[in-house]
């Protein structure tokens, strides 16, 4: 990072930090100190006044933070290099930014907020609704707010909840350490055990709300261990297991000696305690800072560290599922036996040593649940699979691996026997298991036999990074196109082609702006009308590839731009261009491709009849749009639903 990204990171945390500080103190001050100073009268005054002046610290440190920021972040914004220019930049991005008005609205929230911080209860009330909102307001000036649609607003409610309980928990920590230096030590032991169900509250929250966070922004396990927003993350969740323990030691050991024999030592080691939490909860924050800093996980190609990775693919080979599945219903007997162990102290150490005999024996067979990884396995394509990057990769492996892997892929060309190993047949089932990153890398860095020669050459110095990922297109869709020769299906689901086409009124669309309806792909030689294939309450669009997009006549159908449309289908469907023509497809609602007819031929898939008949083509319209392919990301397969 930058000095200057450097600077905004840290007043980001810090700016959440003492927004964290006025919620949760407020919360404390309503909630648990009500509760501790019930019996304590004549504490009340000076531990309320002790409170309320954190929380104006807190307010007046979040406005002057937060007009910090505003300006550092305006002079990013602007490009500035100058005072000058920063300064010139500063009103428009408050008030034509939808950043700087969230942040205006803080503002507004906080300076309200002042006058209310006072003895009385009821102006104390609606301080805190308007301290937590001016929390809340924090989603609205980063990634969730930036993202939009229903993912954005998923992910503002998580990330509102979010701060909320961080606010919750360590931002009470600090009212803790005052109210147990000011309070009698039984009143001191209420007030922590009131915050007990505060703070349990706030962690499972957390807990749960992270999960989310995880799913839309980090890139699940990859994005953790493989991108710099995942480090980050990593290092906020290691603090926080530290806080955790922390406060668990707190709760069960040194809250009861407060009521013990000795309470001015256990008084002061508690404090102590709970001020080293609220230090790593200070941490967890600024942290915090550096991670909305960070481009999210899901935005970066993970560099996956481990020479193995999870796969779940023994579980789909009946000869290798059993293995597993029985390793892993012994280790959760291992486990129940240590967790009775650890309870019952009369078979202690015979239930931990039996946990440990059965673990051991377990966890060799679980290895079928790893496979080989490489630095790119978690690589996703950029080329989003498009027409033209098909059609680019078949002319790359024709110059440069069809003399070893042969004109059709099947590993048979020229100089196949010359190598110490048999080039890889790409047509070939087992090909689907390899990911494409792990593609990426074979082409990248080529293959080594055992005796130290090289089966196949690195492309790196050869062919350039968006020609690899071309070549890897080429492949998945001669795969596709041969498994619908052989066996008149596609034998694993691959999403279609991206292309553009234009339409009868003129707009000009991609796939994307189509998802959510059931797409109809019809190759036409000519000028010929498409026919209609939308039964009731179904939305279906009609695209026509042609040869020559320029030459074909609009009618009621949108229509390819691009003529590496057709031979990108062509190879798909395993088919010369010139025998495309007349090829109707059907596209589900996920952009998966589902069945294809050909003239003079039945339809792929079970019982689908002959398309020229209006009612079988419905029929498969119905089908496919009642069982659309889901797609589990996180196990990198497919199921219909």
């Amino acid at each position: 990072m930058s000095t200057p990204e450097i600077v905004v990171a840290l007043l980001r945390g810090t700016r959440v930090a003492a927004l964290a500080s006025l919620f949760g103190t407020l919360l404390f001050l309503a909630v648990v100190a009500q509760t501790a100073m019930v019996d304590a009268a004549t504490e009340v005054p000076p531990l309320r006044q002790r409170l309320l002046r954190i929380a104006r610290i807190s307010t007046a440190g979040a406005l002057v933070i937060g007009l910090v920021c505003l300006a550092v972040e305006s002079a990013v914004i602007a490009g500035a290099d100058g005072i000058i220019r920063a300064l010139h930049a500063l009103p428009v991005v408050a008030f034509r930014t939808q950043f700087g008005q969230w942040l205006l609205l803080r503002f507004v929230l906080l300076a309200a907020m002042l006058p209310l911080l006072r003895v009385r209860r009821a102006g104390l009330t609606i301080a805190l609704v308007l301290g937590g909102t001016a929390l809340a307001v924090q989603p609205l000036i980063g990634h969730a707010g930036a993202i939009g649609g229903g993912v954005g607003s998923e992910l503002i409610a998580s990330e509102v909840l979010h701060l909320l309980a961080a606010g919750a928990w360590l931002g009470g920590l600090l009212p803790l350490f005052i109210s147990i230096g000011t309070l009698p030590r039984h009143e001191a032991a209420i007030a922590c055990r009131a915050f007990t169900p505060i703070g349990l509250a706030a962690v499972l929250v957390l807990a749960g709300t992270a999960v989310v966070q995880v799913a839309e922004l980090m890139g699940g396990l990859p994005g953790l261990f493989g991108t710099t927003y995942g480090h980050v993350a990593l290092v906020k969740l290691g603090l926080f297991s530290i806080l955790l323990a922390i406060a668990a030691l707190n709760r069960f050991a040194l809250i009861d000696r407060l009521d013990a024999a000795n309470p001015v030592t256990a008084r002061r080691h508690l404090r102590i305690s709970i001020a080293a939490e609220a230090v790593l909860g200070a941490l967890v924050l600024l942290t915090a800072g550096f991670l909305a800093s960070q481009t999210p996980g899901t935005h970066e190609q993970p560099v996956w560290p481990f020479a193995w990775r999870p796969s779940l693919q023994a579980l789909s080979d009946p000869d290798l599922r059993w293995e597993p599945i029985i390793a892993l219903a012994a280790s959760g007997v291992a486990l129940v036996i240590a967790v009775a162990g650890l309870l019952w102290r009369r078979i202690r150490w015979p239930a931990l040593a039996a946990g440990v005999i059965i673990l051991a024996g377990a966890i060799p067979h679980l290895d079928l649940l790893f496979v080989e990884a490489y630095p790119t396995s978690f690589y996703t394509s950029p080329t989003e699979f498009a027409a033209t990057a098909i059609v680019h990769g078949a002319k790359l492996f024709a110059a440069n691996c069809t003399d070893c892997h042969g004109a059709d892929g099947r590993g048979d060309g020229p100089a196949a026997r010359s190598l110490p190993l048999r080039p890889a047949d790409l047509t070939a089932e087992h090909f689907w298991a390899h990911s494409d990153g792990d593609l990426y890398w074979y082409l990248s860095h080529g293959f080594e036999a055992p005796d130290g020669r090289v089966a196949m050459p690195g492309f790196t110095r050869v062919l350039s990074s968006e020609a690899r990922w071309d070549l890897i297109d080429f492949m998945r869709a001669l795969n596709a196109g041969e498994s619908m020769r052989q066996f008149g299906k596609w034998s694993h689901p691959l999403h279609v082609p991206q292309f553009d086409a234009t339409c009868p009124d003129g707009r000009m669309i991609d796939l994307d702006d189509l998802r959510g309806r059931v797409l109809r792909v019809i190759a036409l030689s000519g000028n010929e009308p498409a026919a209609s294939a939308s039964p009731a309450g179904i939305d279906v669009t009609t695209i026509v590839l042609a040869r020559d997009p320029a030459a074909r006549k609009q009618g009621t159908a949108c229509v390819a731009n691009e003529p590496e449309a057709w031979t990108a289908f062509s190879i798909i469907l395993g088919v010369a261009d010139d025998t495309l023509a007349g090829t109707q497809i059907l596209v589900d609602r996920n952009a998966w491709l589902r069945m294809a007819w050909r003239p003079g031929r039945q339809a792929s898939g079970p019982d689908a009849g002959d398309w020229t008949d209006p009612r079988s083509l419905e029929a498969a319209v119905r089908d496919i749009a009642a069982h659309p392919i889901a797609v589990d990301t996180s196990a990198g397969h497919v199921h219909p639903r």
